[in-house]
Protein backbone atom coordinates (compact mmCIF):
# COMPACT_ATOMS: atom_id res chain seq x y z
CA UNK A 1 0.00 0.00 0.00
CA UNK A 2 1.88 3.19 -1.14
CA UNK A 3 -0.92 5.41 0.36
CA UNK A 4 -0.53 4.97 4.43
CA UNK A 5 -3.57 6.54 3.95
CA UNK A 6 -5.67 4.88 1.86
CA UNK A 7 -7.95 2.48 3.99
CA UNK A 8 -8.81 5.94 6.06
CA UNK A 9 -10.04 6.48 2.29
CA UNK A 10 -11.77 3.39 0.94
CA UNK A 11 -15.61 3.54 0.87
CA UNK A 12 -16.67 1.89 3.79
CA UNK A 13 -17.78 -2.03 3.32
CA UNK A 14 -21.92 -3.07 3.98
CA UNK A 15 -23.34 -5.59 5.12
CA UNK A 16 -20.57 -7.81 7.38
CA UNK A 17 -18.24 -6.98 10.28
CA UNK A 18 -17.53 -4.03 12.01
CA UNK A 19 -14.96 -3.66 15.10
CA UNK A 20 -14.88 -0.88 17.32
CA UNK A 21 -11.61 -0.56 19.27
CA UNK A 22 -10.51 2.44 21.61
CA UNK A 23 -6.70 2.70 20.19
CA UNK A 24 -4.34 1.77 17.54
CA UNK A 25 -3.19 -2.33 18.42
CA UNK A 26 -6.35 -3.03 19.91
CA UNK A 27 -8.19 -4.56 16.79
CA UNK A 28 -5.10 -6.85 16.53
CA UNK A 29 -4.82 -7.40 20.22
CA UNK A 30 -7.77 -8.38 20.98
CA UNK A 31 -9.99 -9.31 17.80
CA UNK A 32 -7.04 -9.47 15.00
CA UNK A 33 -7.89 -13.40 14.38
CA UNK A 34 -11.39 -12.46 13.73
CA UNK A 35 -11.12 -9.80 12.05
CA UNK A 36 -8.67 -11.87 10.03
CA UNK A 37 -10.61 -14.59 9.72
CA UNK A 38 -13.78 -13.43 8.27
CA UNK A 39 -11.77 -11.36 5.83
CA UNK A 40 -10.45 -14.06 4.73
CA UNK A 41 -13.86 -15.81 4.30
CA UNK A 42 -14.44 -13.19 1.94
CA UNK A 43 -16.96 -11.16 4.22
CA UNK A 44 -16.60 -6.99 4.25
CA UNK A 45 -15.01 -6.13 7.54
CA UNK A 46 -14.40 -2.69 8.60
CA UNK A 47 -13.12 -1.13 12.09
CA UNK A 48 -13.35 2.02 13.74
CA UNK A 49 -10.99 3.69 16.49
CA UNK A 50 -11.92 6.03 19.31
CA UNK A 51 -8.77 7.29 19.87
CA UNK A 52 -5.01 7.76 18.48
CA UNK A 53 -3.55 6.48 21.19
CA UNK A 54 -1.23 9.65 21.88
CA UNK A 55 -0.79 8.63 26.10
CA UNK A 56 0.40 5.15 24.61
CA UNK A 57 4.19 4.37 25.85
CA UNK A 58 6.70 3.85 23.33
CA UNK A 59 8.82 0.77 23.31
CA UNK A 60 11.66 0.73 20.72
CA UNK A 61 14.80 2.78 21.93
CA UNK A 62 15.06 4.76 18.25
CA UNK A 63 11.17 5.80 18.47
CA UNK A 64 12.13 7.31 22.06
CA UNK A 65 11.19 10.99 20.97
CA UNK A 66 7.88 10.11 20.33
CA UNK A 67 6.99 9.87 24.32
CA UNK A 68 7.23 13.80 24.30
CA UNK A 69 5.09 14.58 21.29
CA UNK A 70 1.85 13.26 21.64
CA UNK A 71 1.18 14.69 18.43
CA UNK A 72 4.20 13.01 16.80
CA UNK A 73 2.93 9.68 18.37
CA UNK A 74 -0.85 9.82 17.45
CA UNK A 75 0.28 10.20 13.47
CA UNK A 76 3.29 7.01 13.77
CA UNK A 77 0.09 5.25 15.21
CA UNK A 78 -2.15 6.09 12.77
CA UNK A 79 0.16 4.96 10.13
CA UNK A 80 0.67 2.09 11.66
CA UNK A 81 -3.01 0.95 12.31
CA UNK A 82 -2.99 1.33 8.31
CA UNK A 83 -0.61 -0.91 8.38
CA UNK A 84 -2.20 -3.69 10.82
CA UNK A 85 -5.28 -3.58 9.45
CA UNK A 86 -4.66 -3.80 5.37
CA UNK A 87 -2.65 -6.65 7.11
CA UNK A 88 -5.58 -7.89 8.38
CA UNK A 89 -7.77 -7.63 5.44
CA UNK A 90 -9.84 -5.08 7.06
CA UNK A 91 -11.99 -2.99 4.01
CA UNK A 92 -11.87 0.42 5.40
CA UNK A 93 -11.24 1.80 8.78
CA UNK A 94 -12.08 5.07 10.31
CA UNK A 95 -11.56 6.88 13.61
CA UNK A 96 -14.78 8.15 15.41
CA UNK A 97 -14.14 11.33 15.59
CA UNK A 98 -14.02 12.14 11.98
CA UNK A 99 -17.69 11.36 11.39
CA UNK A 100 -19.33 14.54 11.11
CA UNK A 101 -21.72 15.96 13.13
CA UNK A 102 -22.53 17.49 17.17
CA UNK A 103 -19.91 19.93 16.97
CA UNK A 104 -20.63 22.08 19.71
CA UNK A 105 -21.61 18.93 21.88
CA UNK A 106 -18.25 17.10 21.59
CA UNK A 107 -14.38 17.63 21.16
CA UNK A 108 -13.19 17.72 17.32
CA UNK A 109 -10.66 15.03 17.89
CA UNK A 110 -10.86 12.31 20.84
CA UNK A 111 -7.75 11.82 22.64
CA UNK A 112 -6.58 9.20 24.33
CA UNK A 113 -7.40 9.06 28.57
CA UNK A 114 -4.26 7.67 29.64
CA UNK A 115 -4.39 4.71 32.11
CA UNK A 116 -2.77 3.40 35.99
CA UNK A 117 -1.58 -0.08 36.69
CA UNK A 118 -3.46 -0.95 39.68
CA UNK A 119 -2.13 -4.33 39.94
CA UNK A 120 -1.05 -6.65 37.24
CA UNK A 121 -3.55 -7.27 34.64
CA UNK A 122 -5.94 -4.31 36.31
CA UNK A 123 -6.16 -0.84 34.70
CA UNK A 124 -7.86 2.46 36.07
CA UNK A 125 -8.40 6.42 35.25
CA UNK A 126 -5.18 8.07 34.65
CA UNK A 127 -5.00 11.85 36.27
CA UNK A 128 -3.44 13.18 33.32
CA UNK A 129 -6.52 12.73 30.90
CA UNK A 130 -6.89 16.14 29.11
CA UNK A 131 -10.67 17.87 28.02
CA UNK A 132 -10.74 16.32 25.32
CA UNK A 133 -9.99 12.70 26.40
CA UNK A 134 -12.71 9.99 25.15
CA UNK A 135 -13.32 9.20 28.44
CA UNK A 136 -14.97 12.71 29.08
CA UNK A 137 -17.01 12.60 26.15
CA UNK A 138 -20.47 12.05 26.79
CA UNK A 139 -21.88 8.14 26.31
CA UNK A 140 -24.84 9.26 24.04
CA UNK A 141 -22.91 11.67 22.04
CA UNK A 142 -19.70 9.32 21.19
CA UNK A 143 -22.81 6.84 20.83
CA UNK A 144 -24.85 8.73 18.21
CA UNK A 145 -21.23 9.61 16.01
CA UNK A 146 -21.34 5.60 15.90
CA UNK A 147 -24.92 5.03 15.37
CA UNK A 148 -24.60 6.99 11.97
CA UNK A 149 -21.32 4.58 11.16
CA UNK A 150 -23.59 1.51 11.94
CA UNK A 151 -26.10 2.73 9.72
CA UNK A 152 -24.38 3.45 6.32
CA UNK A 153 -22.59 0.33 7.38
CA UNK A 154 -25.15 -1.97 8.00
CA UNK A 155 -23.47 -4.85 9.72
CA UNK A 156 -24.41 -7.90 10.82
CA UNK A 157 -21.68 -8.47 13.35
CA UNK A 158 -20.28 -5.75 15.55
CA UNK A 159 -17.16 -6.71 17.32
CA UNK A 160 -16.04 -4.92 20.59
CA UNK A 161 -14.41 -4.80 24.58
CA UNK A 162 -16.42 -6.65 27.04
CA UNK A 163 -17.92 -4.62 29.74
CA UNK A 164 -14.77 -4.34 31.80
CA UNK A 165 -12.66 -3.75 28.83
CA UNK A 166 -10.35 -6.93 28.93
CA UNK A 167 -8.55 -5.31 31.65
CA UNK A 168 -9.84 -2.60 33.18
CA UNK A 169 -8.53 0.29 30.84
CA UNK A 170 -10.66 3.38 31.19
CA UNK A 171 -11.37 3.99 27.46
CA UNK A 172 -12.00 0.33 26.67
CA UNK A 173 -14.55 0.11 28.73
CA UNK A 174 -15.68 3.36 27.39
CA UNK A 175 -15.79 2.17 23.88
CA UNK A 176 -18.21 -0.86 25.10
CA UNK A 177 -20.86 1.33 26.56
CA UNK A 178 -20.26 3.62 23.56
CA UNK A 179 -20.32 0.92 21.18
CA UNK A 180 -23.50 -0.69 22.62
CA UNK A 181 -25.52 2.33 22.91
CA UNK A 182 -25.02 3.13 19.64
CA UNK A 183 -26.43 -0.06 18.13
CA UNK A 184 -29.08 0.68 20.35
CA UNK A 185 -29.31 4.21 18.45
CA UNK A 186 -28.73 3.21 15.52
CA UNK A 187 -32.01 0.92 15.31
CA UNK A 188 -34.27 3.32 17.25
CA UNK A 189 -36.54 5.73 15.03
CA UNK A 190 -34.91 8.43 16.71
CA UNK A 191 -36.38 12.19 16.56
CA UNK A 192 -33.66 14.70 15.23
CA UNK A 193 -31.85 16.12 18.39
CA UNK A 194 -29.60 19.14 16.69
CA UNK A 195 -29.53 20.54 13.57
CA UNK A 196 -26.14 18.93 12.81
CA UNK A 197 -27.38 15.40 13.67
CA UNK A 198 -25.44 12.50 12.44
CA UNK A 199 -28.23 10.14 12.41
CA UNK A 200 -30.51 12.45 10.10
CA UNK A 201 -31.75 11.04 7.08
CA UNK A 202 -30.08 7.41 7.59
CA UNK A 203 -32.42 4.55 7.94
CA UNK A 204 -32.39 2.72 11.10
CA UNK A 205 -30.39 -0.93 11.31
CA UNK A 206 -30.72 -3.54 13.48
CA UNK A 207 -27.65 -5.28 14.25
CA UNK A 208 -28.47 -8.68 14.97
CA UNK A 209 -25.24 -10.17 16.27
CA UNK A 210 -22.73 -8.08 18.91
CA UNK A 211 -20.19 -10.19 20.16
CA UNK A 212 -17.72 -9.04 23.25
CA UNK A 213 -14.18 -10.02 23.00
CA UNK A 214 -13.12 -13.17 25.49
CA UNK A 215 -10.92 -15.60 26.38
CA UNK A 216 -11.66 -18.55 28.17
CA UNK A 217 -10.00 -18.52 31.51
CA UNK A 218 -9.10 -21.97 31.50
CA UNK A 219 -7.59 -22.21 27.91
CA UNK A 220 -5.96 -18.42 28.93
CA UNK A 221 -4.30 -19.29 32.75
CA UNK A 222 -2.80 -23.28 30.91
CA UNK A 223 -0.99 -20.64 28.29
CA UNK A 224 0.43 -18.47 31.47
CA UNK A 225 1.66 -21.64 32.76
CA UNK A 226 3.23 -22.80 29.60
CA UNK A 227 4.73 -19.05 29.74
CA UNK A 228 5.84 -19.32 33.01
CA UNK A 229 7.53 -22.74 32.14
CA UNK A 230 9.27 -21.55 28.80
CA UNK A 231 10.94 -18.54 29.96
CA UNK A 232 12.89 -20.31 33.29
CA UNK A 233 15.14 -22.46 30.59
CA UNK A 234 14.49 -19.95 27.60
CA UNK A 235 14.61 -16.26 28.93
CA UNK A 236 12.73 -13.70 26.27
CA UNK A 237 14.41 -10.20 25.91
CA UNK A 238 12.81 -6.82 24.94
CA UNK A 239 13.87 -4.48 21.88
CA UNK A 240 14.93 -2.52 25.04
CA UNK A 241 17.26 -5.44 25.98
CA UNK A 242 15.53 -5.66 28.97
CA UNK A 243 13.96 -9.42 30.02
CA UNK A 244 10.48 -10.16 29.73
CA UNK A 245 8.70 -11.33 32.90
CA UNK A 246 5.07 -13.36 32.75
CA UNK A 247 2.24 -13.09 34.32
CA UNK A 248 1.56 -16.07 37.07
CA UNK A 249 -1.60 -18.30 36.60
CA UNK A 250 -2.37 -18.35 39.85
CA UNK A 251 -3.16 -14.47 40.10
CA UNK A 252 -6.60 -13.33 39.41
CA UNK A 253 -6.71 -12.94 35.53
CA UNK A 254 -7.77 -10.01 33.88
CA UNK A 255 -11.44 -9.52 32.82
CA UNK A 256 -11.61 -10.80 29.22
CA UNK A 257 -10.81 -14.28 30.63
CA UNK A 258 -13.64 -15.47 31.57
CA UNK A 259 -15.36 -18.85 33.00
CA UNK A 260 -15.86 -21.12 30.05
CA UNK A 261 -19.93 -20.99 30.78
CA UNK A 262 -19.40 -17.48 29.55
CA UNK A 263 -18.01 -18.08 26.00
CA UNK A 264 -20.47 -18.83 23.40
CA UNK A 265 -18.02 -18.97 20.69
CA UNK A 266 -14.64 -20.26 20.26
CA UNK A 267 -13.67 -20.87 16.22
CA UNK A 268 -9.77 -21.80 15.18
CA UNK A 269 -7.69 -18.97 13.96
CA UNK A 270 -4.22 -21.16 13.02
CA UNK A 271 -4.81 -20.46 9.75
CA UNK A 272 -4.89 -16.65 9.51
CA UNK A 273 -2.26 -16.39 12.18
CA UNK A 274 0.20 -15.14 9.36
CA UNK A 275 -2.35 -11.90 8.80
CA UNK A 276 -2.25 -11.58 12.70
CA UNK A 277 1.38 -11.72 13.18
CA UNK A 278 2.32 -8.75 10.44
CA UNK A 279 -0.68 -6.62 12.23
CA UNK A 280 1.12 -6.99 15.43
CA UNK A 281 4.64 -6.29 13.92
CA UNK A 282 3.33 -3.39 12.31
CA UNK A 283 2.20 -1.94 15.72
CA UNK A 284 5.73 -1.09 15.90
CA UNK A 285 5.45 1.50 18.69
CA UNK A 286 3.27 -0.28 21.30
CA UNK A 287 4.54 -4.59 20.40
CA UNK A 288 7.79 -6.48 21.15
CA UNK A 289 9.05 -9.79 20.87
CA UNK A 290 6.52 -11.21 18.47
CA UNK A 291 7.06 -14.65 18.39
CA UNK A 292 5.60 -17.96 16.45
CA UNK A 293 6.24 -21.39 17.19
CA UNK A 294 6.93 -23.83 13.86
CA UNK A 295 3.92 -26.05 14.16
CA UNK A 296 5.26 -28.26 11.86
CA UNK A 297 7.80 -29.82 14.37
CA UNK A 298 6.54 -32.21 16.57
CA UNK A 299 7.47 -31.19 20.07
CA UNK A 300 4.77 -27.55 19.04
CA UNK A 301 1.80 -29.51 18.50
CA UNK A 302 -1.16 -29.23 20.63
CA UNK A 303 1.01 -27.11 22.83
CA UNK A 304 -1.71 -24.52 24.92
CA UNK A 305 0.23 -21.30 22.63
CA UNK A 306 0.99 -20.85 19.41
CA UNK A 307 3.47 -18.16 20.13
CA UNK A 308 3.75 -14.88 21.89
CA UNK A 309 4.48 -11.40 22.33
CA UNK A 310 4.70 -8.39 24.84
CA UNK A 311 3.86 -4.64 25.29
CA UNK A 312 5.35 -2.00 26.53
CA UNK A 313 4.48 -3.11 30.35
CA UNK A 314 7.11 -6.24 29.56
CA UNK A 315 5.12 -8.56 30.40
CA UNK A 316 4.72 -11.51 27.83
CA UNK A 317 1.41 -12.37 26.42
CA UNK A 318 0.39 -15.43 24.67
CA UNK A 319 -0.61 -16.00 21.24
CA UNK A 320 -3.23 -18.19 20.97
CA UNK A 321 -4.90 -20.45 17.99
CA UNK A 322 -8.09 -19.56 18.78
CA UNK A 323 -10.74 -16.63 19.40
CA UNK A 324 -13.72 -16.46 20.79
CA UNK A 325 -16.58 -14.43 21.81
CA UNK A 326 -19.59 -13.84 24.19
CA UNK A 327 -22.55 -12.29 22.81
CA UNK A 328 -24.48 -9.55 24.48
CA UNK A 329 -28.02 -10.37 25.13
CA UNK A 330 -30.63 -9.69 22.77
CA UNK A 331 -27.99 -9.45 20.39
CA UNK A 332 -27.28 -13.01 19.35
CA UNK A 333 -29.88 -13.88 16.70
CA UNK A 334 -27.74 -15.96 15.12
CA UNK A 335 -30.32 -17.30 13.02
CA UNK A 336 -30.77 -13.76 11.02
CA UNK A 337 -27.05 -14.00 9.53
CA UNK A 338 -26.55 -14.68 5.99
CA UNK A 339 -23.72 -14.57 3.60
CA UNK A 340 -25.46 -14.77 0.03
CA UNK A 341 -22.59 -15.16 -2.82
CA UNK A 342 -23.49 -15.73 -6.90
CA UNK A 343 -22.00 -18.67 -8.19
CA UNK A 344 -22.65 -19.59 -11.86
CA UNK A 345 -25.11 -16.59 -12.14
CA UNK A 346 -27.61 -18.40 -9.26
CA UNK A 347 -27.65 -17.13 -5.50
CA UNK A 348 -26.55 -18.91 -2.98
CA UNK A 349 -26.04 -18.41 1.01
CA UNK A 350 -22.68 -19.97 2.05
CA UNK A 351 -24.27 -20.28 5.49
CA UNK A 352 -26.99 -22.46 4.49
CA UNK A 353 -27.61 -25.66 6.61
CA UNK A 354 -25.73 -24.26 9.36
CA UNK A 355 -27.46 -23.08 12.60
CA UNK A 356 -26.66 -21.86 16.31
CA UNK A 357 -22.58 -21.65 16.76
CA UNK A 358 -21.68 -23.34 14.05
CA UNK A 359 -23.77 -20.62 11.92
CA UNK A 360 -22.01 -17.50 13.42
CA UNK A 361 -18.43 -19.77 12.94
CA UNK A 362 -18.90 -20.18 9.46
CA UNK A 363 -19.93 -16.44 8.92
CA UNK A 364 -16.59 -15.99 10.40
CA UNK A 365 -14.32 -17.77 8.30
CA UNK A 366 -14.13 -20.63 11.53
CA UNK A 367 -14.51 -24.11 12.93
CA UNK A 368 -15.43 -24.00 16.38
CA UNK A 369 -12.53 -25.29 19.01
Amino acid sequence: MTDPHAISKAPLATGGVLGVFAHPDDETLGAGGLLASAAAAGVPVDVVTATRGEAGEVIPPDLAHLTQDPQALAHTREHEIARAVAALGVKAHRFLDTEPGLAGQRPARFTDSGMAWIRPGLAGPAETAGPDAFTKVPVDVAARLLAAMIRRVRPQVVLTEEPDGGYGHPDHVQVHRVTMRAVELAAMDTPTEAEDDPLEGLAPWFVPVVGWIVEPADRYRAALRWLEAMVEHDPQFGHRGDVLGTTSPEHELPSLAVPPEHVDLTIDVKPVLPAVVEALRAHRTQVQAVTVLDRARPENRGLPVCGWHAVSNGVLLPLLGTASLRLAPDRNLVAELTDPRTVDGLTRDRLAGTEGVDRLAAYLGGTLS
